[in-house]
């Protein structure tokens, strides 16, 4: 599942972005206190762009960065998800490439899995809802940093 490498990519080349857990998320472990969980060394790649997908993640302890080319979305910490795209759009490859920063635990999630929790435990969704539109709103951000004016539709 994990491949090991011995420096993860464009480590040190880039600002360090804020590491997010916001509180919305930091309790997504509640849901899954039975699942059996894994281990990641600092350095190691859980993903790469491209891969096909089967799992989204739960971060137990330690930092994960989420990384596409030379940009970094962001640093992933306890209880926050990643590859959480691949379940919510069942898209056939993985839009970033997912390292530890540091010694990390996870819990994998898989799609019966998700689908199950999403039945079973409508807050999940909400709480995966609610990280996926945060992310937006980062990047919105990034790529159109002058504030946002209410104005009235043309014709009006």
């Amino acid at each position: 599942m994990a491949r090991r490498t011995p420096r993860a990519p464009g480590t040190g080349d880039a600002p360090m972005p804020a590491v997010s857990a916001a509180p919305q998320n930091a309790d997504m472990l509640a849901f899954l206190t039975d699942a059996p969980h894994m281990a990641l060394r600092a350095g190691e790649v859980l993903f790469t762009e491209g891969d096909p997908p089967n799992s989204m993640y739960v971060v137990r302890s330690g930092t994960l960065r989420i990384r596409s080319g030379g940009v970094i979305y962001e640093d992933v910490g306890a209880g926050g998800i990643v590859g959480e795209m691949a379940l919510v759009e069942h898209y056939p490859a993985r839009s970033a490439t997912v390292y530890a920063l540091t010694d990390s635990e996870l819990v994998a999630v898989d799609e019966a899995h998700f689908t199950a929790l999403v039945a079973e435990q409508p807050q999940f969704a909400l709480k995966v809802m609610r990280v996926l539109s945060s992310r937006l709103r980062r990047m919105d951000r990034r790529y159109r940093p002058e504030p946002l004016i209410a104005r009235e539709p043309p014709g009006l």
